[in-house]
């Protein structure tokens, strides 16, 4: 089945996690993903980036699976001319570091417009290409930071927390990828390359939804709240005989499902409770008097995950367990949908990785393939663009070309 960015060539400068994994998404449907990878740094930092085997890391075979590498002296007279004969070609560049690196090497956006009036020139990094933040290295903890995502997240009683994950990376990896194909698009239409700058903080600070409209329509300052929500209850997470369940009740017709369910009839009426604001205010067990949260935990806990499921599923009220990484893994929605999957790695062999999560009709959402050897393309997209074999021998032996094969 051909895959919906079948055609579509893009030479990738991302380095890390940053821009990698929009990259990545752009693979998983099919463009030719070609990456960069510096000579002098024996690579993508993520090929030694934990968890890691002898043989290479799984970090770099999620993150890089689907995608070609080049590995290049960019600073070289010779290494730049062949980088700019890939571009020639090319549809879309991405990169991923400080302004002004590319252009250094004779490799930015008006250098490579000027050979190819159509390329769509996307940069990917911390803070973005302007303001007083954009001269400095970003990542995912100082993106977190930035945008005040870090202050909402966590208890009331504890102190400001990143997300379990490189959650603004991934985040931002997501507007990376939507804003390529919609400047392909554009393309489509008009013929005319672009440039675009999307930078994790900003899109950490879209994520902030109502925390940004409280605080600039009424100066409040968030206050932490862990699993739950100022404005919905019960919306939480409980400890129950085997481990966690989640529930949210948005709305005062799913309370009274939600108490019937639970055989909490007395509640339905009670003022404490009978909207969601009166909810909110009486959540929490405070001044000796017992909050609503204190009332569902002692409900929930001496019951299984299963049990809270089948007594909530009937009455649609959104809830569901809350599972480790493992049972994540095993769990049969998952597989389903067909969200992990198998892959035969060049490297590490099988390694199980998160699929894809885009359903589309015309896209094969399991034919995933394996992140490539460091250089392992060199050699063939050399070929493609002219050079004979004498010239590749010479750049590898003055080291400005690697190529994972002993001889040409």
């Amino acid at each position: 089945m051909a895959k919906i960015l079948n055609g579509i060539k893009i030479i990738d400068f991302t380095q890390g996690h940053i821009g990698s994994y929009g990259t990545m998404l752009l693979a998983d449907f099919g463009a030719e993903v070609i990456k960069i990878e510096d000579m002098k740094k024996g690579g993508d930092l993520l090929r030694d980036t934990f968890p890691k085997t002898e043989k290479g890391s799984a970090y770099h075979a999620y993150m890089n699976r689907g995608k070609k590498s080049v590995c290049v002296d960019r600073e070289s007279e010779k290494g730049r001319k062949l980088i700019m004969a890939m571009i020639e070609k090319a549809d879309v560049v991405c990169e991923s570091f400080l302004p002004g690196e590319l252009e250094r090497c004779g490799l930015g956006y008006e250098q490579a417009r000027k050979i190819n009036p159509g390329i769509i020139y996307a940069s990917h990094t911390g803070f973005g290409k302007t303001g007083p933040f954009s001269c400095m290295p970003g990542c995912d903890l100082t993106s977190e930071a930035l945008s005040g995502l870090m202050e909402v997240t966590g208890f009331t009683d504890g102190e400001a927390t990143a997300h379990g994950t490189r959650m603004a990376d991934q985040f931002g990896g997501n507007f990376f990828a939507a804003g390529i194909v919609m400047a392909l698009m554009v393309r489509e239409k008009t013929g005319r390359g672009q440039k675009i700058d999307v930078a994790s903080a900003d899109c950490m600070l879209t994520a902030l939804e109502d925390c940004l409209a409280e605080a600039s329509m009424a100066g409040a300052r968030f206050h932490r709240e862990g699993n739950g929500s100022r404005s919905i209850a019960p919306y939480d997470t409980f400890e129950v005989k085997d481990g966690i369940f989640s529930t949210a009740v948005s709305t005062n017709s799913q309370w009274k499902k939600f108490c019937e369910a639970m055989d909490m009839e007395e509640l339905i009426d009670d003022p404490r409770y009978n909207s969601n604001e009166a909810r909110g205010e009486n959540y929490y067990t405070e001044n000796g008097k017992i909050g609503l949260r204190d009332i569902i935990a002692e409900k929930f806990k001496d019951m299984t995950r299963q049990e809270i499921m089948d007594l909530l599923k009937p009455w649609n009220i959104p809830s569901g367990p809350g599972f480790t990484v493992q049972e994540a893994f095993d769990n049969e929605q998952v597989k389903e949908r067909h969200m992990v999957v198998t892959v035969e790695d060049k490297a590490l062999g099988s390694v199980k990785m998160p699929g894809m999560p885009i359903k589309i009709s015309v896209n094969d959402d399991t034919d995933i393939s394996s992140a490539p050897e460091l250089g392992e393309n060199t050699v063939e997209i050399a070929e493609t663009l002219g050079y004979d074999a004498s010239e590749i021998k010479a750049m590898i032996e003055d080291s400005i070309i690697m190529c994972e094969k002993e001889e040409i």
